[in-house]
């Protein structure tokens, strides 16, 4: 097949069927190979099954991807169970953390594993239905996220840079995750509407459900002004405004150790009396809590920034510019969504690492589970070793009753006669009264 006509034949499929850079589809080698075409449907079905076989190198992206499922499930679920059970942490931060939680678990559970395959076999399996849900949840966690993070900065913005004018209650705080949610999903419901599965229909004897797509029916424009507005609104602006928030937020509290560590330098020699001390001794504890929860926070944000760049960038660059078909391309986007996925399981890694509460309350967690674990364990063996000399005992018993029995019956036949030698002990006493009577005469 000559160039210009596998470029018209490229052209036609990508505007009605789909996305050849969204789906990584090589069509040099189904087009520029004249021997497709004189192909049986059977060969041409099974090379397109050789095609969307994983490679080589996507089962070690498949084990990172596994990794991140198991590690962000249990950690989200941590981080929950961990403020529920100590109520000294139901603060208004750790609302926002866990509401930031549920939203990780649910992309992770939720979206991680249809997302995989559709990566690896460049098939959509899961139906129209799927399609629209995984997406919309998928944005709508995305969005949880970012406003979540957003308003945690506002919070503690607001708290340390303005502490006489903070007001924040966790009823508010509460209020405040419900708004988030609405907002997160009205703000996705286009997404909703517009992505539909599209099957591959290149040939009209094959029908397969093989390179089926899920994409938005919306025009190739529509799409990327929709993608750089949401990027815009859900990365760049947020990012910004948690930058700066955290900016003022780190100069006040080191300004505020270096201030008073100058004021116990011009107070040294001098007699300070018992509340004086203590006063300090409080202030720079709660000093040094809140540049922990500030470098924790600020942890969250850079990791945020990190991991949501790559995918940012690479749909920007497949919208506006025209990226070839490759492996390499391919495996560029698996690991952007890798990181994405990362970035909802790396959290509680950073809560763990950098609050003691946090992985004070981890450790009793497992503990807990470990030791019910080791519970359940005895208990199954307790139950057990009862139920065996229970066993024991009952069969113990009805042998002894059944010993009992036999000792009775022995003694009822020693103690009774029968019939037959009733009448034998008659015959022989009147015999001897017939021989004495006889002897008397």
């Amino acid at each position: 097949m000559d160039v210009p006509t596998f470029e018209t034949l490229k052209k036609r499929d990508a505007e009605y069927y789909f996305d050849l850079n969204e789906t990584h589809f090589n069509y040099t080698d189904f087009y520029m190979n004249d021997t497709f075409y004189s192909e049986s449907d059977e060969s041409r079905l099974q090379r397109i099954k050789d095609l969307i076989f994983p490679k080589s190198w996507t089962w070690i992206l498949i084990f990172f991807h596994t990794v991140v499922f198991v590690i962000g499930l249990i950690g989200n679920i941590l981080v929950c169970v961990a403020v529920y059970r100590n109520h000294t942490m139901r603060t208004v931060t750790n609302y926002f953390i866990v509401n930031l939680a549920v939203a990780d678990f649910l992309v992770i559970l939720l979206c991680l594993p249809p997302t995989v395959i559709w990566d690896v076999t460049l098939t959509w399996f899961f139906g129209d239905f799927m399609c629209k849900t995984v997406y919309y949840l998928q944005n709508v966690s995305v969005a949880v996220s970012v406003l979540t993070l957003t308003f945690i900065s506002i919070d503690r913005w607001y708290a340390i840079c303005f502490p006489l004018k903070f007001k924040s209650t966790t009823g508010r705080a509460k209020t405040t995750i419900a708004v988030i949610w609405l907002l997160a999903l009205l703000f996705d419901i286009p997404e909703l509407v517009v992505y539909q599965t599209v099957p591959y229909r290149r040939y009209k004897n094959i029908s397969t459900i093989y390179l089926t797509q899920c994409e938005p029916s919306w025009s190739v424009d529509t799409d990327r002004n929709w993608t750089i507005l949401k990027m815009i609104l859900l990365y760049a602006i947020p990012l910004i405004f948690m930058t700066v928030a955290y900016c003022q937020i780190i100069r006040v509290l080191w300004r505020s150790g270096h201030v008073r560590q100058q004021a116990l330098d011009i107070s040294d020699g001098r007699q300070m009396n018992t509340f004086a001390m203590n006063t300090n001794t409080s202030t720079e504890s709660q000093l040094r809590s809140r540049r922990k929860a500030a470098k924790m926070l600020f942890a969250v944000v850079i990791m945020f920034a990190v991991c949501y760049f790559p995918v940012h960038l690479l749909c920007i660059l497949r919208l506006t510019i025209s990226m070839k078909t490759t492996e390499t391309n391919q495996a560029l986007f698996m690991l952007s969504h890798w990181l994405c996925y990362a970035n909802s399981a790396v959290n509680p890694v950073i809560y763990n690492f950098m609050s003691g509460k946090f992985r004070k309350e981890f450790h009793r967690a497992f503990e807990h589970c470990c030791q019910s674990s080791v519970n359940r364990q005895h208990d199954y063996q307790l139950s057990y070793l009862n139920q065996t000399n229970t066993e024991r005992d009952s069969g113990s018993r009805s042998q002894s009753r059944s010993s009992k029995r036999t000792e009775v019956r022995r003694l009822d036949t020693f103690g009774r006669e029968s019939p037959n030698h009733l009448r034998n002990h008659k015959g022989r006493r009147n015999s001897e009264k017939t021989i004495v009577t006889k002897i008397d005469i």
